[in-house]
């Protein structure tokens, strides 16, 4: 049987983008993840999809593992010789109980490896403007937990030493003890006009700062609603807060965005978002699903020297295109004589990747940009292949026919609704529904418009959705959606750049 082996991760304090990569690694193969309430969903997102998942619960609530059941759960997965991440919100070793896990599996003879993680002690007020060190201010900062082991009897704190302390004052999960820690620090000494911050939680997209004097910070927190996870600070150094404040000055910081596109197409739409300070929810409305290749595709993937032109609908018609050769077993030199047409600069930069260079690619892109774009080109008599997904328009091959072209539509793929996309999308209005929408063809808008229960079709409808090309914005009208907004170019980056201009002409309250 495989030895299993025991990885203690840190996930980082919230923001996804703040996890290692050694610990993407470590998730990546994992076979089984026991993991805590504060872990960001996209870093779940990243566990595959055949592992085992646990939710450990939040600690202190109903229905939450014990810390014995955890040990228990880690020894008994690992021997049963599975590769097991407990991951864990911030650093594994920092008040995460890592190192009790550690030695339990030490004793059990378990192999393990601890891979940190961004503890909330720097990184949540680095993302309030708060540098826990200053050369001028503070030459040293401390870490204190907000909730001691109850087991141990007397307190540890020593609060007339902390109170004394010149440097920078962290205490982590210390939102319910505030009135204590507050207390206790003037108690010994501590200036009540003592610089401090509360931050909600920090580094997310819900993070939220209140900042104030020592003596004030509970009657602050209070009347502000602060709710936990929160840091508390408390030094000079917070009064430079307002002057490092860089997270909320990005633009769309305080809008949440829903990304809509394929599994493997978001990530340029979502980091572009992200850098941008939006909150993105990925509920993917498309996938593509490759069809088995019949006899008559392998004959003419292996007849390509016989095609004057050859066009690419999308990316992944290239894609595709390639895994078809490749099964196909069709040399790619086959291709040397024809001339090859893109829709747009996506496309021909991926054809690039496969060493092709593309002979047109037209300014707008889309279907309609490419008719125009071979208005002047004569195909009369030409052979032209056409590689398509299975529900594709049909308007540039209707013209191209018209021009006298032979030409042979290629499918190799189709796209379709991801498994779970409905359950994905009633969770999400359950709990918060995103303020802009995004979609990039029409056959997005449909798909998620269709998996939606008819409850929830006319409170969709109403949000601000960024659309890409006049067909996608008439299929997201078709379904009742009046407040659209696109690029003057269909792309990516135009569409970013559109939802920042649509941000700031309708600027949220409260934001």
């Amino acid at each position: 049987m495989k030895k299993g082996k025991v990885y203690l991760v840190g996930a980082g304090p919230g923001d996804p983008g703040l996890l290692t990569l050694r610990a993407m690694e470590v998730l990546s193969k994992a076979e089984a993840v026991l993991y805590d309430a504060l872990v960001h969903p996209r870093i779940l997102g990243l566990i595959p999809a055949g592992a085992q998942r646990i939710f450990r619960g939040s600690r202190g609530r109903k229905g939450s593992l014990g810390q014995k059941a955890i040990n228990q759960m880690l020894v008994r997965l690992a021997r049963s010789g599975k590769s097991v991440v407990r991951l864990k919100g911030g650093d594994p070793f920092v008040f995460g109980r890592g190192a009790e896990e550690g030695l339990v599996l030490r004793r059990a003879g378990i192999p393990f490896e601890v891979v940190p993680g961004v503890s909330a002690a720097v990184a949540v007020p680095a993302y309030a403007g708060i540098p826990v060190t200053h050369r001028e201010l503070s030459s040293s900062f401390t870490v204190v937990t907000g909730h001691e082991d109850p087991s141990k009897g007397e307190p540890a704190i020593d609060w007339a030493q902390l109170a004394e302390v010149q440097g920078t004052l962290v205490f982590l999960m210390g939102l319910h003890s505030l009135p204590t820690v507050v207390s206790q620090l003037l108690r010994h000494g501590k200036d009540p006009l003592t610089p401090c911050a509360a931050i909600q939680s920090g580094t997310t997209f819900h993070q939220k700062s209140v900042l104030g004097r020592l003596k004030d910070l509970p009657r602050l927190v209070r009347e502000a609603g602060l709710t936990p996870p929160a840091t508390v600070v408390v030094g000079k150094v917070v009064d430079l807060a307002g002057e490092l404040d860089w997270l909320s000055s990005r633009p769309l910081w305080g809008w949440k965005v829903l990304v809509t596109r394929g599994r493997n197409q978001s990530n340029q739409l979502t980091g572009s978002l992200l850098e941008k300070g939006a909150e993105v929810v990925e509920v993917p409305t498309l996938e593509i699903r490759p069809l088995p290749l019949t006899a008559r595709t392998r004959a003419t993937l292996r007849s390509l020297d016989g095609f004057q032109w050859l066009i690419f609908s999308s990316v992944n018609a290239v894609e595709q295109f390639m895994r078809g050769l490749a099964q196909a077993k069709a040399p790619l030199s086959s291709l040397d004589k024809a001339r090859i047409a893109c829709v747009g600069a996506a496309t021909a930069t991926a054809l690039e990747g496969f060493g092709l260079r593309s002979h047109l690619v037209p300014r707008d892109y889309k279907q309609e940009g490419l008719v125009r774009s071979f208005r002047k080109v004569p195909l009369k008599g030409k052979k032209v292949l056409m590689v398509q997904a299975g529900q594709g328009r049909d308007l540039l091959e209707k013209a191209l026919r018209k021009k006298g072209a032979s030409l042979t539509p290629l499918v190799l793929y189709e796209n379709r609704v991801p498994a779970g996309t409905s359950e994905k999308l009633r969770e999400m209005f359950a709990q918060e529904a995103p303020h802009l929408l995004t979609f990039a063809s029409s056959s997005a808008v449909d798909h998620f418009f269709a998996a939606l229960p008819k409850a929830l079709r006319r409170r969709a409808a109403a949000i601000p959705a960024g659309v890409i090309g006049p067909v996608t914005a008439a299929s997201a009208r078709k379904w009742g959606v009046r407040r659209l907004f696109e690029p003057r170019r269909s792309s990516i980056e135009d569409l970013v750049q559109a939802v920042v201009q649509w941000t700031r002409k309708h600027p949220r309250k409260g934001r």
